[in-house]
């Protein structure tokens, strides 16, 4: 609409109006534009907007005016100069309607927010399309995925699909190779050992349990042979861990190729080693057994310029399924104990080891017994001084009472004692009794000294050094037995088998005056490596060397060398089992300085009858002049 009012802004000179309004606005207030100066009118005064309560509805009010200047003037070259008068003559109200295009904007966004819809649905079902397009290679992911989350490693992902896919399929074949390799060598180690590659004990339990049931189904035989190698503690202790394990690396070779395609053979853990001999009666295993003792003397292992010669006790046990694969192993086992007790280097075959076990076991009780009621007798025998007429020195040895009161030999209970770990009860009653026996000689004005044997069970007890301490204050000190009276002797087999625990306890001891002495010294082969480190007194020469050393050169000058190096390392050396006065006159000339042996003197339960003896035998033979 257009309106135009009079000067006054009453009266309504004018209107025009396209279409019905919903609202005709009131009379425009005018006040606002009276109050202009005539500057303000002459340049143009400002438009006064009034929107209505309808946003659709726009007002615009404007004041008509009529600038004039004086008629007078108008000649003057300067319009600027010229004085100007500005009349309001009337008033214009405009009314602009939007609602039209409200309406059609309002019916646009809403046809337009449909297509757009319509457009947003259609995009939205192809992108799903294009993305479960671009996932299918993914998707197809998922099931080898879910199978290998499963366990299972034979799986093969098929590379297609854009260029990432397929590098997501190589990484993840890549990963499942890797793992099926990893569960093998896991299998691997699980089921084999580690150091040789044959078959480790649970998975030999397995097969013998396979194998068990195969013969009480089939009514034949196996053998089962339990072999234990008799000198390699001897390799580990004197070359080193990884010489040991080159040799148990080459036992496993040399076993391997000697048995049959159809045999089995595995490493239970150490120097022992199990082997299956399918179908086999007992002349067959015998023959086993044989051919591979035959293949371990041929063997020679040669390591940093020394040469051994490995050697095996084997236990035998025929199979029939009757036995379950846990007493299959067990009786092999003992069979193998009875090779070792017989003297090593041999095989024995397991007849009648259900009674030999009994047999052991009453020895258990029999040596319980015996310690618990002093059911042992300690003998002595003199250790003769090859350069002066004295005798002060004495080997304690152990006897065992039977029922009837007869003396049983130390052969007989000594390895079943290790066999039941009695034996360290054993060597603290021999302590303990020698240190009672000291005493009572003390008494009597009659120093002795003492050669006292251990096992080595014994000295591997954490508290040995404690209580031999405790028995000599207990049992000696009101009688004045002091350490020095002591001569503590070890097997070179246990000293060297224990020669880090044995060398601590031994120098314990020795703070304290005891002293030590190696016994069977050359026995092994080890002799010569570790007697300069040992902290021992004296050693004594094994027997065996010195009874042969008029009938054998090789043992004369073993003796003669060993004393050498006995001396060499500031060592007191003692020649054990003399058999006669050429043997004695032998061992002078070597420099021994103390000699043992039937000949001299033999064991007797007084020490002071058996100095008596041998003293007497002396005024009949030139024994040490």
């Amino acid at each position: 609409y257009v309106r135009l009012y009079q000067a006054d802004g009453t009266a309504l000179l004018a209107s025009y109006q396209q279409r019905e309004l919903k609202q005709i606005p009131d009379t425009p207030d005018l006040h606002l534009f009276k109050t202009y100066s005539q500057q303000q009118l002459i340049e143009g005064a400002p438009i006064r907007s009034q929107i209505t309560m309808d946003t659709s509805l726009t007002r615009l009010i404007s004041p008509v005016t009529i600038v004039s200047m004086p008629a007078d003037d108008m000649l003057d070259l300067s319009m600027d100069s010229l004085p100007q008068t500005a009349n309001v003559i009337g008033y214009i109200d405009i009314g602009l309607d939007f609602s039209v295009y409200q309406q059609q904007l309002r019916e646009d966004i809403a046809s337009g927010s449909i297509v757009i819809s319509i457009i947003l649905l259609l995009v939205a079902i192809a992108g799903r399309y294009l993305t479960k397009l671009a996932l299918k290679p993914l998707l197809e992911l998922r099931e080898p995925l879910d199978r290998l989350a499963r366990g299972e490693t034979d799986i093969l992902v098929e590379k297609h699909g854009d260029e990432e896919i397929a590098a997501i399929s190589k990484a993840l074949n890549s990963t499942i190779s890797a793992i099926k390799g990893r569960d093998e060598e896991l299998r691997r180690l699980a089921d084999y050992d580690g150091l040789t590659g044959l078959l480790n004990k649970r998975s030999f339990e397995q097969l013998l349990e396979n194998e068990c049931d195969f013969l009480s189904k089939n009514n034949t035989h196996s053998a089962l042979l339990f072999i234990d190698l008799d000198q390699f503690k001897y390799v580990n202790d004197t070359l080193g861990h990884a010489a040991g394990d080159r040799l148990l690396v080459s036992i496993a070779d040399l076993l391997k190729k000697r048995l049959r395609e159809d045999d089995v053979i595995a490493r239970l853990g150490g120097d022992e080693f199990m082997v299956l001999a399918r179908s086999v009666d007992q002349a067959g295993a015998r023959e086993v057994a044989a051919s591979i003792l035959s293949s371990l003397h041929e063997f020679v292992f040669i390591e940093q310029g020394k040469s051994f010669n490995i050697y095996c006790s084997i236990g035998v046990y025929m199979m029939d399924g009757e036995a379950t694969a846990a007493e299959s192993l067990s009786t092999a086992d003992l069979a193998c104990y009875q090779a070792k007790m017989a003297g090593r280097n041999r095989y024995h075959l397991a007849d009648n080891l259900v009674l030999d076990e009994q047999v052991d076991i009453g020895w258990s009780h029999r040596i319980t017994e015996a310690l618990s009621q002093d059911k042992f007798v300690l003998h002595y025998q003199p250790v003769v001084s090859a350069s002066e007429n004295h005798v002060g020195h004495f080997e304690v040895l152990l006897r065992m009472l039977d029922d009837d009161n007869e003396l049983l030999s130390p052969a007989l209970f000594i390895p079943m004692a290790e066999r039941f770990g009695l034996a360290t009860e054993i060597d603290y009653w021999v302590i303990k009794n020698s240190i009672r026996s000291l005493a009572d000689f003390n008494r009597q004005g009659k120093k002795l000294r003492f050669y006292i044997n251990l096992s080595g069970q014994g000295c591997s007890d954490p508290v040995f050094v404690d209580r031999v301490v405790a028995m000599l204050v207990e049992y000696g000190a009101a009688d004045d037995v002091t350490a020095d009276q002591v001569v503590f002797e070890l097997t070179e087999r246990a000293a060297v088998g224990n020669i880090k625990s044995a060398a601590l306890k031994m120098q314990g001891l020795i703070d304290l005056g005891f002293s030590f002495a190696i016994d069977d010294f050359g026995s092994g082969f080890s002799s010569f490596t570790y007697l300069k480190h040992m902290p021992v007194d004296c050693v004594k020469i094994e027997g065996e060397f010195v009874e042969r050393i008029m009938h054998d050169d090789i043992d004369r000058a073993m003796v003669k060398s060993m004393t050498d190096i006995a001396k060499a390392c500031g060592k007191k050396v003692v020649a054990e089992f003399v058999c006669d006065q050429e043997t004695v006159e032998v061992l002078k000339g070597f420099g021994v300085d103390y000699m043992q042996g039937f000949y001299l003197a033999k064991p007797g339960p007084d020490p002071l009858i058996a100095e008596h003896d041998l003293l007497s035998a002396q005024a009949s033979r030139p024994v040490l002049n």
